[in-house]
């Protein structure tokens, strides 16, 4: 028993000391695991920011939401949640750099942003005034108790305008309008100025915010658009941030009007800093809002998270806007949510189609592409098809411009080819019909020598005798008259003889190319003397003539033979003015006396002036300005230009015609001092003379028809 007691007693020894051990590890543990658990719950504590677009500055967002942060972050159980405003210019860029868990911003805003895997948590609700029942309350009336939508648009913007007036009584139980609560626009002008519809804004100043702010410029510009005012027909000037600056611009008198966010006009009036009553609204339309707005009011602010928020994060942020906030609600309306009066409560996500519609119709959507981005698109899509397709067609195209440059080649030979055959027979036929001229001429030539020899003969002889009778034998006075007009007769028939007869030996040596002898000419009186022997045919031409030379050594009457061919065309044209004029002029690299022939008929035409296609020296009637010879006459064998190329050729000097401007040619006369101009006339007697006159005659046409002869400066006497 005594052994037993002792046993018994030993064992409950070791029972308490295992029990002391056990307590002692039990609590060690304990309060290891409680170490452990702060230290995991500081460790999971984080630190998450909240980008927040600051339309009105960095101050203005901070009051605005910093509230009501303040309140979530309570609310949160070890994370923390700071407050950054961002500016629109570099909003986008700042958000797209990951450095945001959350989001807070107009829901446009949105739209061209890369928004994949972002959750949607809540749209901001606009808040209505809050009016005391006993002062005001509004109507319950509903939009079904009206016929027609524009009845009840009239009634709700009489019923907001009613309670505004009751605003104004009691400013303790009414809401301040800010521009950040909806999103919509107005558009405000001057109350005197003349602008009274959308339309009157065509050529005006227009301000605006931004060209990519929804309520700044898009909203009025889609508006604009759609009554017919492109962004083109006005002047728009973008101002940025902050949002005040429109109105400011428009009150400084700068525009003519001014596209601001919906209840700035209203907030810059309660501070102060404008007087609305001086401003006008276009296109007012009545919505649900206490400030006047020219659009509908769009989705409001929406609050979002990125793929940098942690679900746990969203799920406390959810539970207190829609389950926390609707209790404290309940509770106490003038919560810490409250702020200046106004609450922010929160909806669901709203779509955003509408504000999407308006962006494609704008052509501001970010998916929205232009014809050529669909093309390029689709190319990169089947680029292995587009590769092969691009690379038959260049095939192709090589292929056809080599054939087709084959094909001109052959071309041009063929033409070569018929045109040197075509000119080889024209060359023929010209040959064969001058070999016939020649011999024709020659044999005239010989025919007609014979008679006038005889005629010549007997007229000298009868010259001789007459002059002899009257150194023998006195004679009255009336006789001798008589006999000196027969002398003079005589005398005429033997110069024109002997004219004819050197005429005559000239075609002879042309016919047989041989070359006469040269005499010393007079310019001016072989002009004067071809203008003679055209007789009655050069009564009513004015006949000008302007020389910087005297005489040449030419052979006899070849000068003649020049002139008279071209002043007989001349006058067979109907010419009034016929000019000479006689200079040096450099041509193809050598100096040669020229002499130009110039009418006012009216040029020669195309025909006359027909491009020569072979080479000049080949043996063809082509003149040295590559016109080929055709007669001035509708009927003619172009024989007289012929005769002077072929007089000028034996030479040594070439012939060209063009047409030229008479009045220009005339001036370049005048410019020379000596000279002048003739007209012929006729006598009682029937005898033409030229007289010199100073007259001005008009001219029958602005172009006329120049023939110019180039001859060497060896014939020049000097």
């Amino acid at each position: 028993m005594i052994q037993f007691w002792w046993y018994k007693q030993q064992v409950q020894q070791v029972q308490q000391v295992m029990r002391r051990v056990l307590l002692e590890a039990l609590i060690f543990t304990l309060m290891i695991a409680m170490l452990a658990l702060l230290m995991v719950s500081e460790a999971a504590a984080q630190t998450y920011y909240l980008g927040v677009l600051a339309p009105q500055g960095e101050l203005a967002a901070q009051q605005r939401w910093q509230p009501w942060l303040s309140e979530l972050n309570k609310n949160l159980k070890d994370d923390t949640v700071v407050l950054v405003p961002l500016a629109l210019d570099n909003w986008q860029q700042q958000i797209e750099a990951q450095q945001f868990a959350l989001v807070l911003g107009p829901q446009v805003q949105f739209i061209k942003m890369e928004t994949k895997g972002w959750r949607w948590l809540a749209t901001l609700h606009a808040n209505i005034q809050i009016i005391k029942p006993d002062a005001f309350k509004m109507s319950d009336v509903k939009q079904s108790d009206f016929k027609t939508d524009e009845q009840y648009k009239l009634y709700k913007q009489l019923e907001n305008e009613l309670a505004l007036s009751k605003q104004g009584k009691d400013d303790k139980t009414v809401n301040q309008p800010s521009a950040m609560e909806q999103i919509a626009s107005a558009l405000w002008v001057k109350s005197d100025s003349d602008i009274k519809q959308l339309r009157d804004l065509q050529q005006r100043k227009v301000v605006a915010v931004d060209p990519d702010a929804f309520a700044g410029y898009l909203l009025v510009a889609h508006l604009l658009q759609q009554h017919g005012v492109t962004p083109n027909d006005y002047q728009t000037q973008f101002v940025g941030y902050p949002i005040e600056l429109t109105l400011s611009t428009l009150a400084s008198g700068a525009v003519d009007a001014a596209i601001a966010p919906l209840c700035l006009m209203e907030e810059m009036a309660a501070q102060g800093k404008i007087d609305q009553a001086q401003y006008r609204l276009i296109s007012p339309v009545a919505t649900d809002s206490n400030c006047q707005s020219s659009t509908k009011i769009y989705p409001n602010w929406t609050l979002a998270a990125t793929n940098q928020a942690p679900i746990a994060l969203t799920e406390q942020i959810n539970q207190y806007l829609f389950t926390l906030q609707a209790q404290n609600d309940d509770n106490n309306k003038n919560s810490n949510s409250n702020f200046n009066g106004t609450e922010l409560r929160w909806m669901p996500p709203e779509s955003n189609s509408d504000a999407e519609h308006i962006l494609y119709e704008m052509g501001r959507h970010p998916a929205q592409k232009s014809l050529g981005e669909h093309v390029l698109d689709w190319v990169k899509s089947h680029r292995w098809w587009m590769s092969i397709i691009v690379f038959i067609i260049l095939i192709s195209t090589i292929n056809y411009a080599w054939m087709s440059w084959l094909a001109w080649r052959r071309r041009q030979q063929i033409l070569t080819q018929n045109r040197l055959i075509r000119d080889y027979d024209q060359q023929l036929r010209q040959s064969e019909r001058f070999a016939v001229i020649g011999e024709m001429s020659g044999a005239i030539a010989h025919e007609i020598n014979q008679p006038l020899a005889t005629i010549q003969n007997y007229a000298q002889g009868l010259l001789i005798r007459s002059q002899n009778n009257r150194v023998i034998t006195q004679a009255t006075e009336k006789e001798a008259t008589e006999k000196k007009t027969v002398e003079d007769a005589l005398q005429h028939i033997v110069n024109e003889t002997e004219r004819a007869a050197a005429v005559i030996k000239n075609i002879r040596h042309w016919a047989g190319r041989s070359q006469p002898d040269k005499v010393s000419v007079d310019i001016a009186a072989i002009y004067e003397q071809c203008i003679l022997l055209l007789g009655e045919k050069a009564v009513g031409i004015t006949f000008w003539y302007a020389s910087d030379y005297q005489e040449l050594k030419l052979p006899s009457l070849l000068l003649d033979q020049l002139l008279i061919n071209s002043m007989l065309n001349a006058q067979q044209q109907g010419a009034t003015h016929v000019m000479l004029r006689c200079e040096m002029k450099e041509y193809e690299g050598s100096r040669w006396l020229a002499l130009h022939v110039t009418d006012d008929a009216g040029g020669f035409d195309d025909v006359q002036l027909m491009r020569k296609e072979t080479e000049k020296d080949e043996p063809c009637p082509y003149l040295s300005n590559g016109y080929a010879l055709r007669s001035t006459k509708a009927d003619g064998l172009g024989l007289g230009l012929m005769i002077c190329q072929r007089l000028c050729k034996s030479l040594d000097g070439m012939m060209e015609i063009s047409n030229v401007k008479v009045q220009h040619e005339l001036t370049t006369i005048q410019t020379i001092d000596s000279y002048y101009q003739h007209r012929l006339k006729q006598s009682v007697y029937s005898k033409a003379n030229l007289a010199q006159t100073d007259n001005s005659y008009q001219l029958t046409h602005e172009m006329g028809a120049q023939v110019s002869f180039y001859l060497p400066l060896s014939l020049v006497i000097r």
